[in-house]
């Protein structure tokens, strides 16, 4: 098994305005995997066979991980492929596919993608996380609120 602490800070999301929120703290993140691939001339890191990511209080699984990395060692975006699960306080999402833009703190999940917050469960063709806003969007939705079920337009069924 192999363990890295990445000595690469990463980029503090800022929304875009290139003003730091109260929240941008560089973080690091540490990652398990039972390999990694370093691809200098890339700029990637790829790291594969049950791989295990922690940032701050999130907290990522998936078969394949490969990190992006800027040309001042700063991460900007990383791609999970294959049992993505994602776990962060009381949110939690499950997909195929998962990508996330450190830029602008945004974690998309695809691939049958299911997200929890809460009590609430949604499904839809693509989950978005929008990361310092603690907003979810869900293409395509299909939600059960409560017991109750919401599909597309949001009206009970």
């Amino acid at each position: 098994m192999i363990s890295l602490l990445l000595a690469l800070a990463l980029a503090a999301p800022d929304g875009g305005t290139g003003v730091p929120s109260q929240k941008s703290v560089r973080q690091k993140i540490h990652i398990t995997a039972e390999k990694l691939e370093i691809h200098g001339k890339g700029n990637e890191l790829v790291w594969t066979g049950d791989v295990h990511a922690d940032r701050g209080t999130t907290k990522l699984t998936c078969d394949r991980l490969v990190a992006h990395y800027t040309s001042d060692q700063e991460v900007s975006e990383i791609e999970c492929l294959g049992s993505v699960e994602i776990v962060d306080g009381d949110r939690w999402a499950k997909g195929e596919r998962a990508e996330f833009d450190n830029v602008r703190g945004i974690l998309v999940v695809t691939g049958k993608p299911e997200a929890r917050q809460g009590r609430n469960l949604m499904r839809g063709s693509k989950v978005t996380f929008y990361m310092e806003k603690d907003l979810i969007e869900v293409k395509d939705p299909d939600v059960t609120v409560h017991g109750t079920r919401l599909r597309g337009s949001g009206k009970p069924r």
